[in-house]
């Protein structure tokens, strides 16, 4: 396997969902100057991407739409997913700077954003399953951005439990329970995705693929941690608290338990075999981001300070790996255009 690919290019919203990630966690490492300007680069990154997209469908328009929304292999449909979680992350950023503003702009914003991402997650998720469906499950072909199918609906839960909070009248209970629903049914997917990754791992190894969305995998644990913590709060009555404590304990252990090897080979692929001539990854920097948020809420709900601390270090690491992944690409950026100019 080319080495050199191991944290090679991104996803179309990894960015967003970086961005908006250390905004939400500027603030938990006394750097609250910070989560403003974070999330507006988010939601102008989210605008730029979204631009760039109906930019392309458009001049794809005479090759028709039957192509384009043809059920492929299920891998050609997870990258997708970045799109619903990014506006989720970005819904969450505008529900707390809504909490603490003395205007509802930001509540309707975050509502509006928040819609979106349930729009364009159920159009990722049935894609992706239903493309598992029809073709099968192809454990070769299997790698860390399947993980993204049930982070989508981990991120909207939370997203979603938190505007229930701030709302008020009889759509309040029904937001509970889509957000305890969504998160019961992500934890799910995330585990039954954990034994075919498993088996996929035993079989075939980590494969000839990029390395770095294999991170994914353990920010969803950190995020299953995050969104059934979230919910313990407002739980449905139908939803048993002690079920929650031990999955969000569950899921967290396998944050941490994760984070041991994804560590170490990043460290030996960023010492030994990175020139940093590619553009760099932003799934190992979400990942951090909502690893601290599960190490957090899961040290908050079953009362463990070792958690919480260990919450607060990931979130100054995610703060490390923000700037460093993003004067990489700057550098990578300048570079290419700097090569072209000569060659011009």
């Amino acid at each position: 396997m080319p080495r050199a690919r191991a944290l090679r290019g991104g996803l179309p919203f990894g960015a967003v969902m970086a961005t908006a990630g250390a905004s939400a966690l500027a603030g938990r490492c006394g750097m609250a100057p910070l989560v403003r300007p974070l999330l507006g680069l988010a939601i102008l990154q989210a605008g730029w991407v979204t631009a760039r997209a109906v930019a392309r469908c458009c001049a794809d328009f005479p090759l028709g739409w039957r192509s384009r929304w043809a059920l492929r292999p299920a891998q050609a449909h997870s990258g997708f997913h970045t799109v619903p979680l990014g506006l989720a992350v970005i819904a969450r950023g505008l529900l707390a700077v809504s909490a603490a503003a003395a205007t509802r702009w930001p509540l309707l914003c975050a509502g509006i954003c928040l819609g979106a991402a349930w729009l364009t997650a159920v159009i990722a998720v049935g894609r992706f399953g239903g493309s598992l469906a029809v073709r099968g499950a192809d454990l070769h072909s299997l790698d860390g951005t399947w993980f993204l199918a049930p982070a989508v609906l981990l991120g909207a839960a939370i997203a979603t439990d938190r505007l229930a909070v701030q709302v008020e009248g009889q759509w309040v209970d029904a937001l509970r329970v889509l957000a305890a629903g969504s998160a019961v049914l992500g934890w799910f997917g995330y585990w039954v995705l954990a034994v075919l990754a498993g088996l996929r791992i035993r079989r075939h190894g980590l494969g000839t693929g990029a390395l770095a969305p294999w991170w994914i995998a353990m920010g969803c644990a950190g995020l299953a941690a995050a969104a059934l913590g979230e919910v313990l709060h407002n739980r449905p009555l139908w939803l048993p608290a002690l079920w929650l404590s031990d999955a969000t304990a569950l899921s967290v252990s396998a944050a941490i338990l994760l984070s041991v090897p994804v560590l170490l080979l990043s460290a030996r692929f960023l010492l030994l075999h990175c020139g940093f001539r590619t553009a760099g990854s932003w799934p190992p920097t979400f990942s951090t981001a909502v690893f601290a948020f599960g190490a957090l809420q899961a040290g908050r709900v079953l009362h463990v300070p070792l958690l919480s601390n260990l919450g607060v270090g990931a979130a100054y690491a995610t703060l490390l790996f923000w700037c460093v992944t993003a004067g990489w690409n700057l550098k990578c950026a300048y570079t290419a255009a700097f090569a072209g100019r000569r060659r011009s």
